[in-house]
């Protein structure tokens, strides 16, 4: 098919405490019970769950739900990214009255008042005073850094992000880290110093910070190249679930030594496959691509026509002109699908309006072919 590679839940009661057998049982003994009976406890249970979840919440404490809130929404300390758990404990570090979490909703709200964000500034401060806290310091630099704290007073952006890196909290450490990259915040550009402290970040389980710092080890970017340490770096950030490090190992394991400098990392179909399948999954549109192409051609997986189908379909319906193309290809050819030459054409005027020639082309062959019949 055409271009085969691209760029370098339902809720279940089959499981658990609820399962089949423990459910049968309990409709079982609350037929026993009048309805009105059955409704009271319904209520009373419901009732009792919630208290018993406040008293948990607040037992955890609001600070400790934040942090790992944060950690599972985007990949710090070790976490694996999984963002509804990450907003749940957000939320929930809220309601155990998380200073931090609640400023930092005001933080969020669209158009922030002039008055209202000199008041988020005053708010932050008092809790830094009243109860040192490492995120605090670190939103206390991000106000300063977008000049709400004053434009005079940019230069306190950095002083602060310091006091949140030598607290430990590993955003800032990536954040300044970034900093050095591109030479923001008043600082002088240095690879050196941003390595240093995306290592800083890496080493406490930054994900992101895990694949900027690989990044650099393939690029040679403040650092001698180094593919064996890029890899290690890019796996352990697409184990935690980091879209982009999964793309890019996918990539590396596709090309192995024949991407630039001799490299010791083989070419690997099946690992190509896993992390392409992995990025596929969290909605990468060019990872679905490559899966559909994997499964076309059967490149590291058995190949399979109706999946490569389903992946491209997928891909297509995300607006990659590729793969609307080859979604029309297959419904002409009936390859993985029934022939429908009306769903064919429609693909590939699809990818055409993108100004794609091959799809053009097949739209005009298409319109052609119809007019000759």
């Amino acid at each position: 098919m055409s271009n085969p590679s691209k760029k370098a839940k339902t809720a279940s009661t089959s499981g658990g405490p609820f399962a089949k057998r423990p459910r049968e049982m309990l409709v079982w003994i609350l037929q026993m019970f009048s309805m009105n009976e059955v409704s009271q406890l319904q209520r009373l249970v419901c009732r009792e769950f919630r208290d018993a979840g406040q008293e948990r919440i607040h037992e955890r404490g609001g600070r400790t739900l934040y942090e790992e809130g944060k950690a599972f929404l985007n990949g710090y300390d070790h976490y694996i990214i999984d963002e509804d758990k990450g907003s749940l404990l957000v939320y929930a570090s809220r309601d155990a009255g998380c200073k931090t979490a609640l400023v930092r909703n005001r933080m969020l709200a669209p158009d922030v008042s002039d008055e209202e964000k000199q008041k988020i500034l005053k708010d932050l401060k008092e809790i830094s005073t009243s109860s040192p806290y490492h995120w605090v310091d670190y939103y206390i630099s991000q106000w300063y850094a977008k000049g709400w704290g004053g434009e005079d007073k940019k230069n306190q952006a950095v002083v602060w992000l310091e006091r949140a890196v030598h607290k430990g909290n590993t955003r800032a450490m990536f954040n300044f880290g970034k900093a050095y990259s591109y030479g923001r915040l008043g600082l002088t550009q240095s690879d050196t110093k941003a390595n240093e402290l995306y290592a800083l970040a890496a080493d406490k389980g930054h994900a992101k910070a895990r694949y900027n710092l690989g990044n650099h080890y393939r690029t040679g970017t403040g650092v001698e190249i180094d593919f064996n340490r890029c890899v290690e770096l890019l796996n352990q950030s697409a184990e935690q679930g980091h879209v982009t490090a999964q793309f890019n190992l996918a990539v590396m394991y596709r090309l192995g030594s024949r991407d630039g400098p001799p490299m010791t990392i083989p070419v690997d179909p099946q690992l190509c496959f896993r992390w392409n399948l992995a990025a596929a999954k969290q909605e990468d549109v060019d990872a679905m691509f490559n899966i559909g192409s994997a499964y076309d051609e059967g490149d590291g997986v058995e190949q399979n026509d109706e999946s490569a189908f389903e992946w491209f379909m997928k891909a297509a319906e995300k607006g990659d002109e590729d793969a609307q193309l080859n979604v029309g290809e297959f419904y002409e050819e009936g390859i993985g699908c029934e022939i429908d030459l009306v769903k064919a054409m429609h693909w590939y005027q699809k990818s055409a309006a993108q100004e794609y020639q091959q799809a053009m082309d097949a739209v005009a062959r298409l319109n052609h072919n119809q007019l000759n019949e």
